[in-house]
């Protein structure tokens, strides 16, 4: 039971950490001998993203965009007065600066939100300016606190459980172009073949922002050394499965070429079929490496994994890889030409 509740606490921040969060910083606003609380609050529940790098990056531009606003409209307010076109001109001119300063849409949000708040408040609350941005800073620092130091979140083990499944169906896929081949590659199934295809890159896909999402997790991690060894494994080991669906789906692509010449022997589709269910055991065990390191051993001696070309193509098959994709570069573009005229 206290396991469970400490997986709990551990993969659900999102739930716990925003109250506790904002809790603690209107306490400390509070202290501090603010007026206005609320808004050390109001920059914890903004600032608390799914990741540590987005809770950084959000929680200073939270603080610059707040400054930067608040120094500009208490210089400016008490010579524009407050009705709907100072609201607009402040607004104006603020937008006009973040763009001149080539500064990023999230600090133009901030900066407006104090204009506009500042404006209001500043002649009913002479202390909201100073209590905007003593409270943006105690949230801030609350918060980033309490992600970064209190289990901060990691995505690495939804990465690697993402990599294990695609790695599962990449193998799956090897076997299902198997039995495509060994029936001599029918263009009949070749587009239920190609639509899985683009499913298996869509996943692909996933699986690489998966991982990219566990590396901002980490990047302003200072107790994350472990997971970072974990992940730079993990980055190697995508390459491989990256590599391993691009030579799939051109071998897919030639295996469809092959059999509409007609020259696609039964031998040949024979041999390949069992070439591709080789490959495909050979991805099923390097999938086990995955989780233990120590399993690499696993994936090199069996006799049936080493597909080499035939010693009487040996001269030819540099040329022939060459002359295949200059002819599918050659293939793309003229359909690309053919649908820029349809176009025009």
């Amino acid at each position: 039971m206290t396991s469970k509740w400490i997986d709990f606490i551990k993969y659900n921040g999102m739930v716990w950490k925003p109250p506790l969060a904002a809790a603690l910083s209107w306490a400390f606003a509070e202290w501090a001998g603010s007026k206005h609380p609320y808004l050390a609050p109001l920059t914890v529940i903004l600032s608390i993203q799914l990741t540590v790098d987005k809770s950084v990056q959000f929680a200073w531009q939270r603080v610059i965009g707040t400054v930067a606003g608040v120094l500009f409209t208490a210089a400016i307010a008490p010579y524009v007065g407050l009705n709907a076109w100072s609201i607009g001109l402040l607004l104006l001119v603020g937008a006009f600066i973040v763009t001149w300063l080539k500064l990023e849409y999230a600090l133009l949000i901030q900066i407006a939100l104090s204009i506009l708040l500042v404006l209001y408040f500043h002649n009913k609350m002479p202390s909201y300016p100073l209590d905007r941005i003593r409270d943006t800073v105690i949230g801030a620092i609350v918060a980033l606190l309490i992600q970064v130091f209190i289990f901060p979140p990691d995505s690495v083990n939804k990465a690697q459980t993402r990599m294990n499944q695609f790695a599962d169906h990449l193998s799956y896929h090897f076997m299902n172009t198997a039995l495509w081949v060994k029936t001599g590659s029918p263009s009949s199934e070749a587009n239920t073949l190609h639509s899985e295809l683009q499913n298996l890159f869509q996943e692909l896909h996933q699986t690489t922002s998966e991982l990219k999402k566990a590396e901002q997790s980490l990047r302003f991690n200072p107790l994350g050394r472990k997971k970072r060894l974990i992940l730079k494994k993990l980055n190697r080991q995508m390459d491989q499965l990256r590599s391993g669906f691009a030579n799939l789906a051109d071998m897919i692509r030639i295996f469809t070429s092959w059999s509409e010449s007609g020259k696609f022997a039964t031998e040949d589709q024979h041999i390949w079929a069992e070439h591709l269910n080789a490959l495909a055991k050979l991805i099923s065990e390097w999938r086990s490496t995955l989780d233990d390191s120590a399993a690499c051993s696993l994936v090199s001696n069996d006799p049936a994994l080493q597909i080499q070309t035939p010693a009487h193509m040996e001269n030819y098959q540099y040329p022939l890889a060459l002359y295949t994709n200059a002819e599918q570069v050659v293939q793309d573009f003229r359909i690309a030409a053919a649908f820029s005229n349809k176009a025009r």
